[in-house]
């Protein structure tokens, strides 16, 4: 046991083995003295030198070799016993100094312990606890004892440097009533990983609430009456010359984009007369050529369609895609005279044959059908003297 040494606790301040157990060490150091210290004395026969044993003295010595031995096995059983002690001793100490150790810490802070009535307060109640335990605090009403809450809310969880996190809850009270007034206890539940749970509450603080009123002032002072001020017209007449401006402006631009010089437009061309659209369109047909081309059907197709449009703006009848048969018809409704009847009609069957028939005419053909048409022309404008436009019916 003289080899145990006493280290430095791993808690500061403290000693790894406590008094209990250094007087538990002394006495088994005590009790295991004698045996190490005891060796049996042998006599010597000062004349030879030599080690002599008499009867008595054997005897003595199986006594005390036996005696030796049990107290020898007590001892072991001692020292055994107290070592176990010692350890358990230990465990349960060491246990409950870092049980202290992890213990939560609850603190409770406010901003100021003397205001005036309706002084808001900020109280701070934060926790510093283990990672592994799970803090929540009670639910806060709209009054706190004699105060009235305005607000609270929990602040995000800290991670301090020591590895710990601190969780702080902040409400802000307001008193309307003076005196020395109290901010209860606030609980919090903390719970641990096994499921073990525990209410921590905290201290209650007492804050002073003064009155605003100071001095010889005990009560309060009345009203003080309406003021007179005078009407400033001066926006409104901004408001007016603004509005007025506006007007005069947008009244400017309507004039200046209605006299506004516009294009002139185009005069509109002369109307020409029936008979001078069709002269002009036998003439533009005679300078293709076609006849010297070989193009006859091409050529009586548009002289016929040149003779038609002519004849019904002149008759007032439709002429656009309309055969001979149905042309003629639609002229004997109107009650066109027999001669002029049969003049048109004759033209038309001749200009069907070469265009239905592929009748190939003579040079002297082209030129009589195209003397025929002129002659129509001039025969259907004695009958009518005014101009008329040509449209297509």
């Amino acid at each position: 046991m003289r080899g145990i040494r006493r280290s430095q606790s791993p808690f500061p301040g403290q000693c790894c083995v406590p008094p209990g157990l250094q007087l538990f060490c002394c006495i088994a150091e005590r009790r295991a003295e004698p045996h190490l210290q005891r060796q049996a004395p042998r006599r010597r026969n000062h004349r030879s030198g030599r080690a002599t044993h008499s009867p008595r003295s054997s005897h003595s010595a199986g006594l005390s070799a036996r005696r030796n031995c049990l107290t020898s096995e007590a001892q072991r059983r001692t020292t055994a016993l107290l070592l176990g002690l010692l350890l358990l001793w230990w465990l349960l100490f060491a246990s409950s100094a870092i049980s202290q150790e992890a213990k939560p810490q609850l603190k409770i802070s406010v901003d100021a312990t003397t205001v005036t009535v309706g002084d808001v307060v900020t109280v701070k109640l934060s926790v510093k606890h283990a990672s592994t335990l799970k803090v929540a605090f009670a639910p806060v009403g709209a009054t706190l004892g004699e105060w009235t809450v305005r607000s609270w809310k929990q602040l995000p969880t800290a991670t301090l440097a020591d590895g710990y996190a601190e969780e702080v809850l902040e409400v802000q009270i307001a008193a309307y009533k003076t005196g020395d007034l109290e901010v209860p206890a606030l609980n919090v539940e903390v719970a641990g990983a096994s499921g073990g749970k525990d209410i921590l509450a905290s201290e209650p603080v007492k804050i002073t609430v003064q009155s605003v009123l100071t001095g010889k002032e005990d009560t309060l002072r009345d009203l003080k009456p309406q003021a007179d001020i005078e009407a400033d017209y001066r926006p409104l007449l901004l408001l007016l010359v603004a509005v007025a401006s506006a007007a005069y402006l947008v009244y400017r631009l309507a004039r200046y984009l209605k006299g506004r010089r516009r294009p002139p437009s185009p005069a509109p061309e002369r109307l020409r007369s029936a008979e001078e659209v069709a002269r002009e369109a036998i003439e533009r047909l005679l300078s293709r050529k076609l006849v010297e081309q070989g193009h006859f059907k091409l050529f009586y197709l548009e002289l016929s369609e040149i003779v038609k449009r002519f004849l019904g703006s002149k008759l007032g009848v439709i002429s656009l895609e309309r055969t001979t048969e149905e042309f003629t018809r639609d002229l004997r409704a109107i009650s066109v005279p027999a001669a002029q009847y049969r003049m048109i009609r004759e033209f038309l069957d001749d200009c069907d044959l070469v265009k239905f028939a592929k009748y190939r005419p003579g040079q002297e053909e082209v030129e009589q059908i195209v003397a025929r048409s002129w002659a129509m022309i001039d025969e259907m404008c004695k009958e009518s003297a005014k101009p008329q436009e040509v449209g297509a019916k």
